[in-house]
């Protein structure tokens, strides 16, 4: 019988130390839809995946325990179910998969509650075609243009907020950035200049003390539609598919990354399944850093 996330799975909660829950919402998208279906999608794909990175090199301590999906009828519900569920589990890597962006509003504040508890700074590394930081779009203030602006709501400080590979603007962010300089905004264009492994020295000098604890929001319109098609907001002149797996894996080795979400992988929109293959992969890539980090430790 075929079982997702094939020859990683375990059904003891205490032998995990990847922790995999399901958002299926959609409903906050503005443009195109589909997101809803991906924690599914990527379940099913994940039968067929063989268990190594793409280096041949086999992941054979990751233990992933599926908490299965969540309902998104109210977001302060679906933050305290989060919290309870998988914030408090500290011990163990979280992975979030969306899920249109708006799911973020509910995640970010589980991460913001459990950080505060544990006398840490919460950092937001939000990669992202767009900053997602309007106060409403279209009159919805839940809308997945806006998980940046709720989490500084929130209390999420602007100096431990970045954005990377932003390249789409509402003219709202626009004035907005003006209200919080401290936000480091990278932009699409400025990491092609600069590099990843610059801007990886970068974050690091500014993240690695142990004070921080960081949560990665991955919107795979991040990367440019030629590499993943299958999204709602697709934006021209992205980042190249390598250039975000370096940048991701970078920041997981070297910081203190507990949570991250997989959020815009939209199937009906997808050719051939490549947006969901291609988060996949990265994902398989991130388990096999996360077992090279605790070696390390050991």
């Amino acid at each position: 019988m075929k079982k997702e996330f094939r020859g990683l799975m375990t059904d003891n909660l205490t032998e995990a130390n990847i922790l995999v829950c399901g958002i299926p919402f959609d409903k906050n998208a503005s443009v195109g839809k589909g997101a809803s279906l991906a924690p599914k999608v990527l379940r099913e794909l994940s039968y067929d995946l063989p268990p190594a990175n793409m280096l041949g090199n086999p992941i054979s301590k990751t233990k992933i325990y599926d908490l299965g999906d969540y309902d998104l009828n109210d977001f302060n519900d679906l933050t305290y179910k989060l919290y309870v569920d998988l914030e408090s589990k500290t011990d163990k890597f979280h992975i979030v998969l969306g899920g249109d962006h708006s799911v973020a509003i509910a995640s970010e504040a589980a991460f913001y509650k459990k950080a505060i508890e544990e006398n840490k700074e919460p950092v937001i590394i939000h990669i992202d075609a767009h900053p997602d930081i309007c106060d409403s779009y279209k009159g919805n203030k839940y809308s997945h243009a806006c998980p940046i602006k709720r989490a500084l709501d929130l209390g999420y400080k602007d100096e431990n907020i970045t954005l990377i590979g932003i390249r789409g603007f509402e003219l709202e962010e626009i004035e907005t950035f003006k209200k919080h300089p401290k936000i480091d905004v990278y932009k699409a264009q400025d990491v092609k200049t600069l590099g990843i492994e610059p801007l990886l020295l970068i974050l690091y000098s500014k993240y690695r003390d142990s004070k921080y604890k960081i949560y990665i929001s991955y919107d795979i319109d991040a990367n440019d539609p030629s590499f993943a098609p299958g999204t709602g907001t697709p934006e021209a002149f992205g980042l190249s598919s390598e250039d975000i797996l370096k940048l991701l894996t970078g920041l997981i080795s070297h910081l203190n990354v507990k949570t991250m979400d997989f959020v815009e992988i939209a199937p009906p929109l997808d050719v051939n399944n490549i947006t969901s293959w291609l988060a996949l992969k990265t994902m398989y890539e991130i388990f096999y850093i996360l077992e090279r980090k605790s070696e390390y430790k050991e």
